[in-house]
C-alpha cells in the first residue's frame, strides 16, 4: 500500500515545503506554515488587541505566501485585516498566485520539532485543515530547485508530496505583490500599517551571510555599511507604522549576529578569525536602531538558536510608541 493512500490524522501534517531557490539571486524563497510559531501567535494577539477593528498587515520577504496565510488562519475573521504578502522575487510571487502548496512528509519541520505543546500542535493542525483543503494538481508543480532535496526525496512513489490549496473565502483578504521593502513608505498609496513582519531577511540587505563564512570558509564582505542600511530601514518602518503598530523580527542567527564592516571601530568588535579578518559587532545594530530616540519599545523576548549556547533571548516584537 502506498503511503498516500493511507488515512492521515491532524498531527501527521507536515508544514514545511520543498526548498525553492530564486535563480536570479540565489536566495531561498521558501518558508513554511507557522514558522517560529510562538512569535507568530504572540504577534497576532497583539495586533488584535491594538487594532480590534482591523488594520493593514504587511509581510515583507513573504516568499511564496505561507507566512501571510499562516497569519490569516490565526486572526479573528469578524474584522477586516488586509494582509499583503510582498516579495521582490517574481518566482516567489508567481508561486503564491498559483496557490498550491506542496508538502513533503519527510522535510525537516521546525513546527513539529520545536517546543510547542502537543495541545498547540493539534490546534495549529486543526486550523490549517479548517482553512486549507487537500487537492490533486491539474498541472505540473515545479517547486523544487535545491539539488540536496532532490537527493533526499527522489522516491516520490514511496514518499509522495501532498498538495494543499487555501479555501476560496479564506484568502479573500490576502494579496500577493511583487515589491521591495525599500519602497515601503509609498506602498499601498502611503496608507499606514498596524503591523509589519520582516523576518529573517535583514541579513540579505546587509550582506550578513553567516552560512558562507562558517560553512564554506568565505571571506566576508566588509564594504557594506550595515548600520547605515539598518538605520534607514528602521526609519522607513517607523514612518509606515500606525501609532502602537508592531514590527516583528525573525529568529535566524543571521539576523542577530553581525559581522563588523569597515565602519566599525576595532574596540567595538570581537575578533573571531584573524586570518580571514572576521570580527563581530559587540552590539546588535538592529536593536540599536529600534531603541534610537525612544520610538519603539520591546514587547517580548524569544530564544535565538545558536547564541549563548541556546540560552540567549532577544526581543523580536517591537511597538511604535511615539
Amino acid at each position: 500500500m502506498k503511503i498516500n493512500s493511507a488515512m492521515h490524522s491532524h498531527s501527521s501534517i507536515n508544514f514545511k515545503s520543498y526548498n525553492m531557490i530564486d535563480n536570479n539571486t540565489g536566495n531561498s524563497i521558501s518558508t513554511n506554515f507557522y514558522h517560529d510559531t510562538e512569535v507568530l501567535q504572540k504577534a497576532v494577539k497583539i495586533i488584535e488587541k491594538e487594532f480590534p477593528r482591523g488594520t493593514n498587515i504587511l509581510v515583507y520577504a513573504g516568499s511564496n505566501g505561507e507566512e501571510a496565510l499562516s497569519i490569516n488562519t490565526l486572526l479573528d475573521k469578524r474584522f477586516k485585516y488586509n494582509i499583503y504578502s510582498i516579495d521582490k522575487s517574481s518566482k516567489a510571487i508567481d508561486f503564491a498566485h498559483k496557490g498550491i502548496y506542496a508538502i513533503h512528509p519527510l522535510a525537516d519541520d521546525g513546527f513539529l520539532l520545536n517546543l510547542n505543546s502537543e495541545e498547540n500542535k493539534q490546534f495549529l493542525c486543526r486550523i490549517f485543515h479548517k482553512n486549507f483543503q487537500e487537492t490533486k494538481p491539474s498541472f505540473p508543480i515545479n517547486n523544487l530547485s535545491d539539488p540536496i532535496y532532490t537527493i533526499r526525496f527522489d522516491n516520490v512513489d514511496l514518499y509522495p508530496q501532498r498538495y494543499f490549496i487555501p479555501k476560496e473565502s479564506f484568502k479573500e483578504n490576502v494579496s500577493f505583490i511583487k515589491d521591495d521593502i525599500k519602497d515601503i513608505e509609498s506602498f499601498n498609496n502611503h496608507q499606514k500599517a498596524g503591523a509589519i513582519f520582516f523576518r529573517n531577511a535583514i541579513y540579505q540587505l546587509t550582506d550578513n551571510n553567516l552560512s558562507g563564512v562558517f560553512k564554506l570558509g568565505d571571506r566576508p564582505n566588509l564594504a557594506t555599511n550595515k548600520r547605515k542600511i539598518i538605520l534607514e530601514l528602521i526609519d522607513k518602518i517607523y514612518n509606515k507604522l500606525e501609532m502602537k503598530g508592531v514590527f516583528i523580527l525573525g529568529n535566524h542567527l543571521q539576523e542577530h549576529l553581525y559581522i563588523a564592516d569597515r565602519t566599525i571601530p576595532l574596540e567595538d568588535t570581537v575578533l573571531v578569525d584573524d586570518a580571514r579578518n572576521i570580527r563581530f559587532m559587540k552590539t546588535h545594530p538592529v536593536i540599536e536602531a529600534l531603541k534610537k530616540n525612544g520610538r519603539f519599545k520591546p514587547l517580548f523576548e524569544f530564544l535565538i538558536p545558536g547564541l549563548g549556547n541556546n540560552t540567549l533571548k532577544l526581543p523580536l516584537i517591537w511597538q511604535k510608541i511615539k
